[in-house]
């Protein structure tokens, strides 16, 4: 399971553990691995927490880029610089990343009922205080859709006063506007951020814009105790270059199989909350979240219209006590989700309503080691109808989850931990649906997709000390009924057993007292073990990953940094059999500096700066024999400009 590069890496982690660093390291508050803030963390879980000065010293321009800083994450556009409809995949599944990656905004879920992305433009970035990626463990508290992982976006929620405005200006007709502002009075606090994008875009028909208008209102009640409502309204537009031919691809990377196509989208979210310290051990949150969203677009001489609602409730409880005189917390809550989509065009329709109620317990059975318990019961009951072919389904399905962890603490600096779970997800919407492969017509086949299920197994560890943080972890996911899109039958169904293990390091090391230099290391082995493919590989899912930077702090003579990051080779998607050639691997130079002088902050970013040639993603077609690519921005340049009001 290990090979040759994973060997090299342990060895350079290794070397860079040799320093002896005194400092004892601060906590850092999570909220992934319980659902409520948490300062001194005990779970069993492979966590990275991406901070606001993190996402600064990056100069990454979107949320997708900010997710790529991550091991273990593999970031796909698929056209434009406004990284609209980004897909994010982690630990290696492929084409069907979307249904197999959650992800959150302040522990509520963004992914849509059906297969549509998630709609990045909805988050500005400086609203983001941290991303919390959690790997492979969330069956138990986040239960459908988390079987490769958790990542959770956690916005600034402060009330200190304080006011931003800044401007960006790119390659091919970039322009950004960024504006924020904070401040309280007495009890009361607000924030707000907005921003605006365009672009014309490096291939053609890829312009594109965004615009978001996101903040809170809150009220402090006493300690630890608020009500407060977020909110939002976003939208962005861009045009659908399509794939292109291997032909097209080799002579021409910007050119588009469509020049027409495009879409928009508009939508807006409310979020009304309290938390509340009822004693000094226990804490009750919850929130009751609207979302709503509108999109309009065209496929070639085909009109797509689809409007999506989606409600959730949850409400939760954390409970601080002693289990037979042992220190514990307990977490207990419910999760209460219905979505439904309406595509006007097709006169299609889909819904699902979720239940689901779970419990976590870590107990400390010394001061030094802490067991994690928990579990999950869900109920889904989906909808599909077609009205135009006379389609009217449904179906319902229930899952549990179970999971036990042990996390092992040597000394205050070093951790270890072993964690072994349950995940599943259930089909979304679009999988509700299918085709006859002798007729054609559509037919209902959410009936016969059953719950995608397994079982996520690891074992890691994590040091921490002043100026120097290694972690790694070792997992093997283990699935049955894994719901894919199989283009023989034309059909969404339940493939034979699936198998993924892998290795996942990263490090941060302050070498010098201005130098920082960082890592990060994923390989895997993403394959099917069961059924015509056994042994083939997953489609799209790289075996190897690496990201090596640099950042160099001269003060006010500015900061500079660089990031190399490699994605190794992939099998097309569609390609089951394994008989085709690869996709080509690749690696991208990004260079940022930036320079701060009281109030005024200048920022520089030369993405892809050795102007590399890639496609993040393609497949194969059997019916055309050929090669689809959606080629990847070539050399980009972005400068940002900002002043902070005091």
């Amino acid at each position: 399971m290990i090979d040759r590069h994973s060997a090299v890496a342990l060895a350079v982690a290794a070397s860079l553990a040799a320093p002896a660093l005194a400092a004892d390291p601060q906590p850092e508050v999570v909220v992934s691995a319980s659902r409520f803030d948490d300062a001194e963390s005990k779970a069993p879980v492979s966590l990275t927490r991406i901070g606001r000065d993190d996402i600064a010293r990056s100069g990454a321009a979107s949320l997708p880029d900010v997710l790529g800083m991550a091991a273990g994450i593999d970031v796909r556009p698929m056209s434009g610089a406004l990284g609209i409809d980004t897909a994010v995949d982690l630990r290696g599944f492929g084409e069907s990343a979307g249904s197999n990656t959650l992800i959150l905004l302040d522990g509520q879920r963004l992914n849509p009922v059906d297969m549509s992305g998630i709609d990045w433009s909805a988050i500005p970035l400086q609203n983001v205080s941290r991303v919390e990626v959690m790997r492979g463990t969330g069956g138990v508290l986040f239960g459908d859709r988390s079987v490769g992982g958790v990542i959770n976006i956690v916005t600034d929620k402060s009330g200190a006063p304080r006011a931003s405005a800044g401007l960006t200006l790119g390659s091919y007709g970039y322009h950004r506007v960024d504006v924020s502002a904070a401040g309280a009075a007495d009890a009361t606090y607000f924030n707000v951020f907005a921003n605006y994008a365009d672009v014309n875009g490096w291939r053609q028909n890829t312009q594109g814009d965004q615009r978001a208008l996101a903040g809170r209102v809150g009220h402090i009640l006493g300690d630890e105790r608020e009500v407060f409502v977020d909110v939002a309204a976003y939208g962005d537009s861009n045009g659908l270059p399509g794939s292109i031919k291997r032909a097209d691809y080799d002579a021409d990377p910007t050119r588009a199989r469509s020049l027409t196509d495009h879409q928009k989208r508009e939508g807006y979210r409310l979020r009304p909350g309290v938390r509340y310290a009822i004693t000094d051990t226990l804490s009750f949150e919850g929130e009751v979240t609207y979302n709503s969203s509108r999109q309009n677009a065209v496929y070639g001489a085909t009109p797509y219209i689809a409007n999506r609602d989606t409600t959730a409730f949850t409400p939760r409880l954390q409970w601080r006590h002693g289990l037979a005189g042992l220190a514990s917390t307990t977490v207990g809550g419910l999760d209460v989700f219905h979505g439904k989509v309406d595509n006007v065009a097709l006169d299609q329709s889909g819904s699902q309503l979720s239940r689901a109620f779970y419990l976590q317990n870590t107990t400390s059975l010394r001061s030094d080691l802490h067991l994690t318990l928990g579990g999950r019961r869900q109920i889904v009951r989906q909808h599909a109808e077609d009205r135009a072919n006379g389609i009217d389904g449904e179906a319902s399905h229930a899952r549990n989850a179970f999971e036990a962890g042990l996390a092992w603490d040597l000394d205050r600096r070093t951790r270890l931990f072993t964690r072994w779970g349950q995940v599943f997800r259930f089909a979304n919407t679009d999988e509700l649906f299918g085709y006859d492969p002798l007729t054609y017509a559509p037919v209902f086949t959410g009936g016969n997709v059953r719950p995608q299920h397994g079982t996520n197994l690891e074992v890691g560890a994590r040091y921490k000390a002043d100026g120097l943080t290694l972690q790694g972890a070792l997992y093997r996911l283990s699935l049955t009924d894994e719901i894919g899109y199989n283009p023989i039958t034309y059909a969404n169904e339940n493939f034979d057993r699936t198998r993924r293990e892998g290795l996942e390091l990263e490090a941060r090391w302050r070498a010098l007292p201005k130098l920082e230099l960082n890592a990060g290391l994923t390989t895997q082995n993403a394959k099917f073990v069961d059924g015509p493919y056994s042994g083939n590989a997953v489609t799209l899912a790289p075996k190897l990953k690496y990201r090596l930077g640099a950042v160099f702090d001269a003060a006010t003579a500015g900061r500079y940094g660089a990031t190399w990051t490699h994605v190794g080779k992939r099998r097309f998607g569609g390609d089951f059999d394994n008989t085709k050639e690869q996709l080509d691997s690749y690696g991208i130079l990004d260079l940022h500096a930036d320079w701060k002088l009281r109030d005024v902050t200048l920022q520089l970013r030369l993405a892809n700066a050795t102007n590399q040639k890639y496609a993040p993603y393609a497949l194969y077609s059997s019916f055309a024999g050929d090669y689809y690519f959606y080629p990847a921005e070539g050399r980009t340049l972005f400068g940002t400009l900002r002043y902070d009001f005091r």
